[in-house]
């Protein structure tokens, strides 16, 4: 979906009720607004989510194979002692 971008004026007693709303749902302003008015984001399909969860299962098996033996910490300590980030 995209979006465009537009001004609106609302009441400084609007804004700030919007404000608290969205701080207290931990969502931007922007989504509170698009709730009120209607618009709402759509989800991935099953199909979708399954063609996702297929893709990183193949990401994680040629992954794995890359750092058989060798854990997590001493993987970040080869990026930070050889500058690989």
């Amino acid at each position: 979906m995209s979006y465009v971008t537009t001004n609106i004026r609302l009441s400084e007693e609007d804004y700030l009720r919007l404000k608290r709303e969205a701080a207290e749902q931990r969502k931007s302003l922007s989504a509170i607004i698009r709730e009120k008015v209607g618009v709402t984001a759509s989800l991935p399909s099953n199909d979708e989510v399954k063609g996702i969860m297929a893709k990183l299962d193949v990401l994680a098996r040629r992954n794995a194979k890359k750092i058989k033996g060798r854990s997590g910490v001493m993987i970040i300590r080869e990026m930070r002692d050889n500058a690989k980030w």
